[in-house]
């Protein structure tokens, strides 16, 4: 790896150390330091991002760039999201994440039998990370939504309750999240469709890799929550639950890839 990605790597884990010790206890201003190292972090992804381009390699250029996006998108989308919340818990859950996709971005080898991309493929790729990563964000939320309402439901008034985000506002902003995310997701699975057609692989086994039908799961799982919520009023706990799960098939998608091409 490039020594730029060595360094931006470090500092992400750096600011995840920050943000689990803020979550464990350490003094508040923690968050305030860990915002200050995710911010170095992501400056550093940027210019890694940006190096990478001028060498013609752009981040929908495969799935492991894709998926340095994806890193990117979440940590960004968590960065900005604290400057008007106070999700300082969140960032425990949310840059941990960003860091693991981003190192399994790196080890794992580009496929060497990809097709070409064309601007089908390129669109499909780029949408449907930019759909990930508010996934992923929506599941941040929806996980620190259960470990807060535990805590209340045990009159565990503990460090997350005390520094926390009321449950009404991680209620809100993951259904904002999967608002956004499910159109978003969506285009991708149509031009992701329409591109595996362009190319002529709907009449073999390609059609049926585990990775689509994993995608098609998280966007029923998605699809089903949206409808939960806005037509039967789900909120809380069964809402948080199902993002969980459906944030859960699209871990699936990079799980098997990432095993395809590590065996």
């Amino acid at each position: 790896m490039a020594t730029l990605t060595v360094v931006e790597i470090g500092v992400y884990a750096l600011a995840a150390t920050i943000y689990l010790g803020f979550l464990l206890g350490l003094r508040r201003s923690a968050d305030k330091v860990g915002r200050l190292v995710l911010a170095l972090a992501l400056v550093l992804h940027f210019g890694d991002i940006g190096a990478r381009c001028i060498h013609r390699v752009n981040p929908i250029s495969s799935t492991p760039e894709a998926m340095s996006l994806v890193a990117f998108l979440i940590a960004a989308g968590y960065f900005l999201a604290t400057l008007r919340y106070r999700l300082a818990a969140a960032g425990a859950f949310a840059v941990p994440a960003a860091l693991a996709v981003l190192v399994l971005a790196r080890v794992v080898p580009a496929e060497a039998d990809a097709p070409a991309m064309g601007s089908l493929g390129r669109a499909h790729v780029l949408l449907a990370s930019i759909g990930v990563a508010i996934f992923a964000l929506a599941a941040v939320l929806a996980f620190l939504y259960l470990l807060e309402d535990r805590q209340l439901k045990r009159k565990q008034f503990g460090r997350v309750i005390g520094q926390g985000t009321p449950l009404d506002t991680l209620d809100r902003l993951a259904l904002r999240c999967v608002s956004i995310g499910f159109p978003i997701f969506t285009v991708a699975i149509v031009t992701g469709a329409m591109w595996v057609a362009r190319l002529g692989l709907l009449r073999n086994a390609t059609a049926l890799r585990p990775e689509y039908l994993f995608a098609v799961a998280t966007w029923v799982a998605f699809g089903i929550l949206l409808v939960a919520r806005v037509g039967a009023g789900w909120r809380g706990r069964r809402a948080a639950w199902l993002t969980l799960g459906g944030f859960g098939g699209a871990m699936l998608v990079l799980a098997t890839y990432f095993l395809r091409h590590a065996a």
